[in-house]
């Protein structure tokens, strides 16, 4: 069985290769291909047409064609996988996307051709969770801002939220969304000693009481919380779920953190917000426009701390994603299902044999 690995500037196929090596035991053969942008600035820009187009707004490389003709399992990550790549991979049983997110797969097409499809949800979840809590410290403690001020000579000790700068003991945290992120943010803050809300139509009540956390609706999750942290999955009928009527309920002292995706936010509307002191600050990892150039109207405040959309980025979560990945597909060696099967119920499970 011919298991074709592409990587990319995240992750390379070195990785892949590392991740995957336990498959060659069961007598896969394993081949690489790297679709490389030269910089994680570039890739990056082509993954945000993909994730606003679809998988045909890039075309795919021209030499991977006859790599994946005789491909029975296709690993990939950003690579753009449309119709007609689909197409020349005439043995395809399984494609696996080393994230969670798979705008850049036209999944629909797989489903049609019989073609089993698997994301890896989570892969990233520590990374992000971890960066979610030191972005509500660097914005209400205004870490980021003081150690810019210092590098360019100034000892700077006068900020916008100084008379509401909180410690989180005592604090409400609301988290929306309560998945993997939402629920490791909520593990992580309970050392702070703050009161946890959440708001997630699917969440689990069972794992929520077991973490302390009061799910509640999104309305009295913004007009209680002190810091209100985003760890939702963007869709079309939660796009701009905070805009300038939830902004509204929200306390004036109180701290907005998105490191999920831009869209979940009225842009204009959290802009005006924090323009007019209507809230505390705001922390932002994304941004409708990346990278968003330096008169972009957010990075123009200074009550928002702003970063590089880098949250999910860590060794630990590169190097562990083809681990997870590979784990939960060998699965299919036993005949049995993975967990993160995406076309669940619309194609047959097609166990694998070497």
């Amino acid at each position: 069985m011919k298991v074709l690995l592409v990587g990319d500037d995240y992750i390379g196929s070195n990785l892949l290769l590392d991740g995957f090596a336990a498959w060659r035991d069961k007598g896969c053969e394993l081949i690489t291909y790297d679709w490389v942008q030269g910089s994680m600035e570039k890739l990056q820009h082509l993954n945000r047409r993909l994730e606003e187009e679809g998988p045909e707004a890039v075309p795919p490389p021209e030499d991977l064609f006859p790599l994946i003709a005789d491909a029975d399992v296709l690993i990939l990550q950003f690579l753009p996988l449309g119709r007609r790549l689909i197409d020349a991979g005439r043995r395809l049983k399984a494609v696996g996307i080393l994230r969670a997110g798979y705008e850049n797969v036209d999944v629909d097409y797989l489903t049609e051709k019989g073609i089993m499809f698997f994301n890896n949800p989570g892969r990233n979840a520590d990374a992000v969770s971890d960066y979610a809590i030191g972005m509500m410290l660097a914005e209400a403690r205004n870490i980021a801002r003081s150690h810019m001020a210092l590098k360019q000579g100034e000892w700077r000790r006068d900020f916008i939220n100084l008379d509401y700068s909180p410690d989180l003991p005592g604090r409400t945290v609301g988290i929306i969304g309560f998945g993997q992120i939402g629920r490791l943010v909520a593990k992580k803050l309970s050392g702070f000693d703050v009161r946890l809300l959440a708001y997630d139509p699917y969440a689990d009540p069972e794992a929520a009481a077991a973490l302390n956390v009061t799910l509640t609706d999104l309305d009295t999750l913004l007009k209680e919380s002190d810091f209100v942290t985003i760890h939702a999955r963007l869709t079309p009928e939660n796009e701009h779920m905070i805009g300038a009527r939830e902004l509204a309920l929200m306390k004036p002292t109180a701290f907005l953190i998105n490191t999920a995706r831009s869209g979940l936010v009225d842009e204009e509307a959290l802009y005006e917000a924090l323009r007019d002191r209507k809230i505390g600050g705001a922390a932002l990892d994304v941004f409708d426009k990346e990278p968003p150039g330096k008169d972009y109207p957010l990075l123009t405040l200074d009550n928002c701390t702003v970063t590089t959309h880098m949250a999910g980025t860590t060794r630990d979560a590169l190097s562990k994603a083809p681990h997870r990945l590979a784990q939960e597909l060998a699965k299919l060696f036993r005949g049995e299902e993975p967990g993160p099967w995406v076309n669940r119920g619309k194609v047959p499970l097609r166990s694998f044999t070497a």
